[in-house]
C-alpha cells in the first residue's frame, strides 16, 4: 500500500508592522495594506530578510531604491553617486518627480482625439501654483499630434519641451479661437483679463522642439501677448498654407506680438525657429522691445516680417517695436517683400539670406518690389546677401529701399552714419557729364555728404575728399585733394532738379579717360 503525505504550506497573517521574520519560503500576509511576502533566510542567501511578493497591491513605486545606467553595447556600467562606493538611493516615485508628460494628464497625442483640457490642464497644475515653485517641471510633449480646438494658454513660468517641431505638434482645427496657443498670466488668464486678481504677467517661458500648426486660415499660430522673458528654440510655427500665397487672404500669421497699454511685451528670442506657411509670418505692431530672431528660416509667406504698419500714435502703439533684430537668417519663397519696416526704430536686419523674395515667387528675372523696406530712420541692413541680381534691380526693385533713398547691399550703416562703397566710375576724356552719383535734397536725409576718391589717369593720381553740404534750397560743394605724376585734370560740380542733387564731372582734353574709385560717407 502506497504511503501518501499530505504537506501543508504555512503562512502567517496579522497587520505589517507585526509581521515577523519568515521561515524560508514562509508566506506571510499583511492583512492591513494586503501585500504579500516570502520568507528568505536560506543557506546561500546574500542575507536574512522577507520579500515581497509582487500583486496588485504592491506600491511599485518603492519597489526599486537604487539603480546603475548600463551601456550594455559598450560592456560600460556606471554607478549612481558621487562615487561608486557611495551610489544614489531613490524611489522610482523620486524619478517619476523628474519628468511630466503631458500625457499624464490625458492628452493622447492621436491625431484625434481632443486634446486642448488635458493640455491646458497640466499647464495649470504645473505652473499656476504661485505659492509652490518646487513643483514645476518641463511638461514633456512626446512624439505625436495633439489636437486642440480652443486657445492653448501658456503660463508664467512655463516650460515646453518637445521630440521635434516634425514630431510633437500642436495643431489647431478649428476656426472658433483667435490662435492656437497664446501667452497667459500665472492664473492662465489672457488678453484683457491678463494680471487680474494679482496674477503675475507672462513671462520667463520657455518652448523648444514643437510645433505649432494653424490649419485654418483666420487662425494665428501663437500669439505672444504683454509678455516679457519668452524664449523659442528649435520651434516651427506653421501657417494655413501649404503653397506660398499670393495675397493678404485673412492675414492670417505665424507668430503675432502684441502689447497692452499698461503692459509691453519685451525680450522675445527666436533661435533656431522655422515660420512658415502664413500670409505674413512675423506681425508686431504694438510698443515693445528687444525682439530678436537668431538663424531662423522665413520661408513660403507673401510676405516676411511686417512691423509697425498699425502704429497709431497712441497706445499700446505710440512709437511701434523698438530694437527687432534678425540676424544669420534665411528668407525664401516670400511673395511679396521680406521685411517690411513702417515704424520701429531699431529695426535691423544683418548677415541674412534672401533668396526668392519680391518676385511674386517667380525667381530672379521677375523683380516686383523692394526685397527690404524701411520707412523710417533709424533702420538698418548690414551685410545682407541677395539672389537679386544687379538686372533685376530698379528704381521700384531694389535690394532696400530706406525712405526714398536707394540702398543696395554695398551700403554700411551704424545710427546716422552710412558708408557706401561703389564701383569704379569712368570719367570720358575732354568731356562734362553726370556722374552718375545722386542724392537725395530731403533736409532730414543725406544733407551732409564725404566723398573719398582715388582718380588714375595715365601716370598721375589724385587723392581727395569731396564735400557736399545741401538741402532742398542750396548745395555746395568743397575739393580737397592732392596730386603727383602732374595732375589728372578733373573738376567737379553740382546739379539739382526736382529735389535730386547730381554730381557732375569736367575733364581736360588729354587722350585717355580717367579712373575714378570712391566711398560714400553720410551722416542722416
Amino acid at each position: 500500500m502506497a504511503i501518501v503525505q499530505i504537506s501543508r504550506i504555512q503562512h502567517r497573517r496579522g497587520v505589517s508592522e507585526n509581521l515577523p521574520q519568515l521561515a524560508v519560503g514562509e508566506l506571510g500576509l499583511a492583512v492591513d495594506t494586503k501585500r504579500v511576502y516570502i520568507g528568505n533566510g536560506g543557506t546561500n542567501a546574500p542575507q536574512i530578510e522577507n520579500i515581497e511578493l509582487l500583486t496588485a497591491q504592491s506600491n511599485l513605486l518603492d519597489s526599486s531604491d537604487s539603480y546603475t545606467y548600463k551601456g550594455e553595447a559598450a560592456g560600460y556600467t556606471a554607478t549612481t553617486g558621487v562615487s561608486a562606493a557611495a551610489p544614489t538611493t531613490r524611489t522610482m516615485q523620486q524619478k517619476f518627480d523628474d519628468v511630466a508628460s503631458v500625457k499624464d494628464f490625458g492628452a493622447k497625442g492621436d491625431g484625434n482625439t481632443d486634446d486642448t483640457v488635458a493640455i491646458n490642464r497640466a499647464l495649470s497644475e504645473l505652473f499656476t501654483r504661485a505659492t509652490n515653485t518646487e513643483i514645476r517641471r518641463a511638461l514633456l510633449f512626446p512624439a505625436g499630434t495633439y489636437v486642440v480646438t480652443d486657445v492653448i494658454k501658456i503660463p508664467t513660468h512655463a516650460k515646453l519641451i518637445g521630440d521635434g517641431p516634425n514630431s510633437s505638434i500642436i495643431k489647431g482645427t478649428s476656426a472658433t479661437p483667435d490662435c492656437v496657443a497664446m501667452t497667459s498670466d500665472s492664473l492662465q488668464q489672457i488678453d484683457g483679463s491678463i494680471g487680474a486678481g494679482g496674477a503675475t504677467s507672462p513671462g520667463n517661458l520657455h518652448i523648444d522642439g514643437m510645433t505649432f500648426d494653424a490649419s485654418v486660415d483666420t487662425v494665428d499660430a501663437f500669439v505672444v501677448n504683454q509678455a516679457q522673458t519668452v524664449l523659442f528654440t528649435n520651434t516651427r510655427f506653421q501657417g494655413f498654407n501649404n503653397t506660398v500665397p499670393t495675397g493678404v487672404g485673412n492675414s492670417q500669421t505665424a507668430l503675432k506680438l502684441e502689447s497692452s497699454a499698461t503692459r509691453e511685451t519685451e525680450h522675445v528670442s527666436c533661435v533656431g525657429c522655422t515660420f512658415t506657411g502664413a500670409n505674413f509670418l512675423v506681425v508686431g505692431d504694438h510698443d515693445m522691445s528687444s525682439i530678436t530672431f537668431t538663424g531662423c528660416e522665413f520661408i513660403s509667406a507673401f510676405k516676411g516680417l511686417k512691423i509697425g504698419e498699425s502704429r497709431t500714435g497712441s497706445a499700446p502703439a505710440v512709437d511701434g517695436p523698438r530694437g527687432v533684430k534678425v540676424t544669420n537668417s534665411l528668407f525664401d519663397d516670400i511673395y511679396n517683400t521680406a521685411i517690411h519696416g513702417y515704424f520701429g526704430p531699431g529695426l535691423t536686419s544683418a548677415f541674412n539670406t534672401f533668396m526668392d523674395c519680391a518676385n511674386n515667387n517667380l525667381g530672379v528675372g521677375n523683380a516686383n518690389t523692394h526685397v527690404i523696406t524701411f520707412q523710417r530712420s533709424g533702420m538698418h541692413s548690414i551685410a545682407d546677401d541677395f539672389e537679386r541680381t544687379d538686372g533685376d534691380v530698379t528704381s521700384s526693385t531694389l535690394r532696400v529701399s530706406h525712405t526714398g533713398v536707394s540702398l543696395d547691399d554695398t551700403k554700411f550703416e551704424v545710427g546716422n552714419f552710412a558708408r557706401k562703397f561703389s564701383a569704379d566710375i569712368t570719367l570720358d576724356d575732354n568731356s562734362t557729364k553726370d556722374s552718375g552719383l545722386s542724392f537725395s535734397d530731403n533736409s532730414t536725409l543725406e544733407n551732409a555728404i564725404e566723398i573719398d576718391y582715388m582718380i588714375t589717369r595715365g601716370t598721375a593720381r589724385r587723392q581727395g575728399v569731396l564735400r557736399i553740404t545741401q538741402d532742398n534750397n542750396a548745395q555746395v560743394i568743397d575739393d580737397d585733394f592732392s596730386e603727383n605724376n602732374g595732375t589728372v585734370g578733373v573738376t567737379f560740380s553740382l546739379t539739382n532738379s526736382s529735389n535730386i542733387t547730381k554730381l557732375r564731372y569736367t575733364t581736360t582734353s588729354t587722350g585717355s579717360a580717367a579712373t575714378f574709385k570712391h566711398t560714400v560717407r553720410t551722416i542722416r
